[in-house]
């Protein structure tokens, strides 16, 4: 991404970290830590001007940081809490800044691509503040204008940044986006825990997330549902497949699930999700969601994620589990008459068969072991 010109930001990380019981900073998280991810997440967007200000362990932590590639600045008053360390890292700006990101720094899971649309949106605004919202909710970072900077710097810090934010409400701007990272920090160790199982790839929207692409997608609900349904199919059937030693990407597939039918009502629909996915940030999700017509699965191939949601989606109709047999036979009499649909369907059903196959090969068993098919909803009576 291009070099964010006169954007700076300052990351947050002078506090004590009493709630986890054990240093947030430098706490693992994937292949690096939690400080680490949120240097890279603004590294990774264009912003070269990454400050990290320091109190507790502050020593311990200055190599690191420097060893980023950061600037660390030392708020020898940290106790006073994380306004006193944010006016230290505002003050530490001097004039060279146009605008300022601020990133408590155990926020690890802030996509760049936020960070890269709040800083197109300050090119595009003469907006004192810029909030990312996700769903309705504001988030992290806000990006400030530096007309904000001396309210800050001679600020008591009562009531919080958010407190003295709120007199530039009338100049204030918010952008949504696809991140729910703008709303999760890791202040416990259960928060902790869910940011190393769920945010630690963040090139896999969560389910959350991907609820939101369907909202902006005006995706209607019957259609929504039953992504909903092949999620959980896919789940079961990728856990299943886990159980027997065949390692998958069970959060690619439930996103595959929830999301291949993102495009349902355009014409080509696979490879216009793809392509609206590929705008998100998700090339991997995309390329699953591409296959979920059209697989071209070769017999005792390999099963991946792609194949599992292929399979799922085979495996539902509507909102419902049924077999294979009952989903192609519905398929069969809606292509009857017409040539290129009834060759589609029948390489549909070859595909699905050898996937079926293959992943009964290593399950040991039938497949409506692990899918079970659900009875056809119940006739409503009408009284006479």
């Amino acid at each position: 991404m291009a070099t964010r010109d006169g954007i700076t930001a300052l990351l947050l990380a002078g506090g004590y970290s009493s709630r986890m019981q054990r240093f947030k900073p430098l706490l693992p998280l994937g292949a690096s830590t939690v400080l680490g991810r949120a240097v890279d997440t603004f590294r990774t967007a264009g912003v070269r001007d990454v400050t990290v200000v320091v109190g507790h362990r502050g020593e311990e932590l200055r190599p690191v940081i420097e060893g980023m590639g950061a600037r660390c600045v030392v708020n020898a008053g940290f106790a006073a809490g994380m306004y006193s360390s944010l006016v230290a890292g505002i003050r530490s700006l001097g004039t060279r800044a146009t605008a300022c990101f601020v990133l408590p720094a155990d926020m690890p899971a802030v996509r760049s691509r936020t960070v890269a649309l709040l800083a197109k949106a300050h090119g595009r605004t003469s907006a004192s503040v810029l909030y990312p919202t996700f769903r309705g909710r504001r988030g992290h970072p806000p990006l400030l204008s530096s007309s904000v900077f001396p309210a800050i710097a001679s600020g008591t810090g009562e009531g919080g940044l958010r407190h003295l934010l709120a007199q530039w409400e009338p100049h204030a701007r918010e952008v949504s986006v696809v991140d729910e990272g703008i709303l999760i920090d890791v202040d416990t160790p259960e928060d902790y825990a869910f940011a190393a199982y769920a945010l630690h790839d963040r090139a896999i929207p969560t389910v959350e997330e991907c609820e939101a692409i369907l909202e902006r997608a005006r995706v209607p609900d019957a259609v929504v549902r039953h992504g909903r349904c092949v999620s959980r199919v896919a789940r079961r059937l990728a856990a299943a497949l886990g159980e027997a030693g065949f390692r998958l990407d069970l959060r690619l597939v439930i996103a595959g699930g929830l999301l291949h039918d993102v495009a349902r009502l355009r014409p080509d629909h696979a490879r216009a999700g793809a392509r609206r996915l590929e705008r998100l940030g998700f090339p991997r999700l995309a390329s699953v969601v591409a296959s979920h017509m059209d697989l071209a699965f070769e017999a005792h191939a390999a099963v991946d994620e792609a194949a599992i949601v292929y399979l799922a989606d085979k495996l539902v109709c509507g909102d419902r589990t049924v077999s294979l047999a009952e989903r192609f036979q519905r398929a069969r009499a809606d292509a009857q008459g017409i040539v290129d649909a009834t060759r589609a369907v029948e390489t549909r059903w070859n595909e699905a068969q050898a996937v079926a196959r293959e992943v009964e090969r290593v399950l040991g068993c039938e497949l409506t072991e692990v899918a079970r098919p659900e009875p056809p909803p119940a006739l409503e009576s009408r009284d006479p």
